[in-house]
């Protein structure tokens, strides 16, 4: 009789730790999903801040080409950056009094979230 008992102990050890194991094994699987979808989303953000950045220069250097061309003389004028931004500059006295940027149009948020419906199935 206690030969059943140590076998039967066996069988319910080795079950709970091939659970052990599996629990395991999907924590580490949902690590590495969530690592990979982070990683992939620091790089789409580092590409747009990327462009903007090279969008920005871009502008700021047509802007003093342009103040250099009129030899820093009174002037206001408007660069456009992209679709969405200007940069408004002013000189006066040969030195730069105004250096901004400034939105052109509205921004909306995207708030929306992805969500499954009845519909979808």
């Amino acid at each position: 009789m206690e030969e059943r008992k140590r076998e039967t102990r066996s069988i319910v050890n080795i079950g709970t730790s091939l659970m052990v194991v599996i629990l395991i094994g999907m924590a580490f699987a949902v690590i590495a999903a969530l690592a990979i979808s982070s990683s992939h989303n620091n790089y789409s953000l580092s590409e747009k801040l990327a462009s903007h950045t090279s969008e920005y220069y871009d502008a700021s250097n047509r802007a003093y080409e342009t103040i250099a061309e009129n030899n820093w003389a009174n002037q206001e004028l408007s660069v456009d950056i992209n679709d969405n931004q200007v940069l408004q500059v002013k000189v006066e006295a040969g030195k730069i009094t105004s250096w901004q940027v400034q939105n052109v149009s509205e921004w909306e948020a995207d708030s929306t979230q992805p969500v499954i419906t009845l519909d979808d199935w």
